[in-house]
């Protein structure tokens, strides 16, 4: 029904039959729902507020992130080096890591790459992320974070080494398998486990 309510709302600013544009996007920018929030930032193209999609270059959201950098491309800004910018700071804007990855080159994973020993919990997991979205992944710099107290930070670790379990030392991952370790670190240990067929 939002995802309705959203499309119905864009077409009535494509056709002009909206006689307040700022309030129904506004709307649409505020709302919880990542589709209806992408159909926000898109409708800010109709309305020529391209700039105004910075803010959501660091959406939660992947699609909410890519329809940013769309509008911006729109109106002549290329989002990387912005991604780069926040990069050096992203504490409050820790999705910068996985929107460079998102749209970055190869050559930015050593940037995204210093991302994962940040304090903020967030910003690491995001570290990882853009890792993976660059095909970037080095196994000796993302296995420390199977032992992150952040369960976040774990998982987004663990779906990068699965490709990799194998070189993963069996040792280590039994390491994370006793019952006084955190739950998340235990789930990590066991699904590289089974990935290379060892069943704790």
């Amino acid at each position: 029904m939002q995802d309705l309510c959203a499309e119905a709302a864009v077409a009535a600013l494509r056709e002009g039959t909206c006689d307040d544009f700022t309030e129904v996007v506004e709307a649409l920018l505020g709302s919880r729902q990542p589709r209806v929030r992408s159909a926000g930032v898109t409708a800010l193209r109709r309305t020529g507020r391209h700039a105004d999609a910075e803010p959501y270059l660091t959406d939660r959201s992947a699609v909410v992130r890519a329809c940013a950098r769309w509008v911006l491309r729109q109106g002549g800004t290329d989002p990387a080096p912005l991604y780069r910018a926040l990069c050096a700071d992203p504490a409050d804007r820790p999705a910068a890591a996985v929107g460079l990855g998102e749209c970055g080159v190869r050559e930015d994973a050593d940037l995204v790459r210093t991302l994962l020993a940040h304090p903020a919990p967030r910003v690491r997991a995001c570290a990882v992320a853009g890792l993976r979205a660059l095909d970037a992944v080095r196994v000796d710099d993302v296995r420390p974070l199977l032992d992150d107290p952040s369960a976040a930070v774990v998982r987004q670790a663990t779906v990068a080494l699965l490709p990799w379990a194998d070189r993963l030392p069996l040792e280590l991952l039994r390491v994370l398998l006793p019952e006084d370790r955190p739950r998340h670190q235990r789930v990590a240990a066991i699904r590289l486990l089974r990935a290379v067929g060892v069943y704790a």
